[in-house]
């Protein structure tokens, strides 16, 4: 087994080295770290040989700069969790559109910040995708980066990569924060649900296999201020949302004055890239020594989702309740968009399953279906005639004008790192509605 770790410095990849060194499918695959910036691959080195050696694993490591280097190794299993300068960029994607009263929660995967880091994340996973495909057409692809199903569908779309999933955490996130409403371990929780990444339904919610909606009924009695637009979708739709108010708050114009402040906005930038730092001084701490093996062990809740889905591709057939593929008939959203799901995976390979769900809780979802596809497009294309469709088609947009010069200026301060774009297109979004 051969398994790249694409943007290695991540804070995905120890979980995953974890995951490896844990696992008797996997503790001797040959592993390989890309990471261009070199304090951060010397970093990530050494702490995968230390995971190696307290976890007694066989794999062997091989640390490398660019992904071109894979060339020469192979590889199998591709992990991409790339971004640049994420905390700096993600502060402009959201006070640019504030300025302009734009009232997105987050402004990472969602509103006029969520096309804007599509724009800027796109590029650089296709051209990461290109490489692998001239190694391996072949190659499991797993996507980590933000907008994480936009991207996904680009890469689906303009490479001929046969076989790429999105992943992400959100729905284990979702089992730590009902966990204590419903009284149970986390690891006790399990559900089916479907959507679009960050905004999926929970169709059934299980407890040690026992139906929990019951629990959570009980819970958000006892507990009035848990989550106001997760509860008053739950109320009006009859399913709870998944992950949680502020991921599910990108996509939804109501949601600015139900989502509290704390978890928006600069308050959330901050909040996360502080937890960040955290993992990262715990990672230090246990290189040197100081964090012992049952306290690593305590800290990992939950094995790595990509490594999940390699260990059961190579042997342990399980079932993973979500995973990003293209829509083939698992939900009644349109053909060909990244949906997430459940699917079983086994050494056959990844068979998403079907899930219905209510017709209406499909309607938000079909909006951003569409955006989806256009911001994914835009990004790959550099059409700018769909980034004004991704703008004007946007739920949280409550102001034409204000919408495309938010967009526009947006494009403007990113523009070292928009090669697909010119100062031409800025000044045609800016003059969109004279035309």
């Amino acid at each position: 087994m051969r398994i790249a770790f694409i943007g290695a410095g991540s804070i995905f990849t120890p979980l995953g080295l974890y995951t490896i060194a844990t696992s008797e499918v996997l503790k001797n695959a040959e592993v390989y770290l890309v990471e261009i910036d070199d304090e951060r691959r010397k970093f990530i080195t050494a702490l995968a040989e230390k995971i190696r050696r307290t976890f007694k694993a066989g794999f062997k490591v091989t640390p490398l700069r660019n992904v071109e280097d894979l060339e020469g190794y192979g590889v199998d299993y591709a992990v991409i969790s790339v971004e640049k300068e994420r905390y700096q960029r993600w502060r402009l994607d959201f006070e640019i559109p504030h300025k302009y009263g734009i009232m997105q929660v987050l402004g990472e995967n969602g509103g006029l910040g969520g096309l804007s880091h599509t724009l800027r994340v796109v590029p650089l996973v296709l051209e990461i995708a290109r490489v692998i495909e001239d190694i391996n057409r072949d190659t499991r692809v797993f996507i980590y980066s933000n907008p994480e199903p936009r991207v996904t569908y680009a890469v689906v779309n303009y490479t001929n990569l046969k076989n790429v999933y999105g992943l992400c955490t959100g729905y284990l996130e979702r089992k730590e924060m009902l966990a204590p409403l419903l009284k149970a371990d986390e690891r006790e929780i399990n559900f089916i649900a479907a959507g679009l990444n960050h905004f999926t339904w929970i169709k059934e919610l299980r407890v040690n296999g026992e139906d929990a909606y019951p629990k959570l009924d009980e819970a958000l009695r006892r507990n009035p201020n848990f989550e106001p637009l997760s509860r008053l979708l739950y109320r009006t739709y009859g399913l709870f949302p998944s992950p949680d108010d502020n991921h599910i708050g990108e996509y939804l114009s109501l949601a600015w004055p139900l989502v509290p402040e704390e978890k928006k906005g600069l308050k959330w930038i901050e909040r996360t890239r502080k937890e960040g730092e955290d993992v990262r001084r715990l990672l230090r701490l246990f290189l040197r020594g100081l964090v012992p093996k049952f306290a690593f062990n305590r800290f990992v809740k939950f094995p790595d989702v990509a490594m999940n889905v390699v260990e059961g591709l190579e042997g342990v057939e399980k079932l993973q309740e979500a995973i990003n593929v293209p829509n083939r008939g698992y939900t009644d959203l349109p053909e060909g968009v990244i949906v997430e799901i459940p699917a079983e995976v086994s050494p056959k390979g990844v068979k998403p399953l079907r899930v219905d769900l209510p017709k209406e809780t499909l309607v938000p979802l079909r909006v951003q279906a569409e955006i989806q596809r256009l911001s994914a497009e835009a990004a790959a294309e550099g059409n700018i005639e769909k980034v004004a469709k991704a703008v004007l088609l946007d739920p949280v947009v409550h102001d034409a004008e204000a919408g495309l010069k938010a967009m526009a200026e947006l494009i403007e301060a990113h523009m070292d790192m928009l090669p697909q774009f010119t100062e031409g297109d800025v000044e045609t979004l800016r003059d969109w509605l004279k035309a």
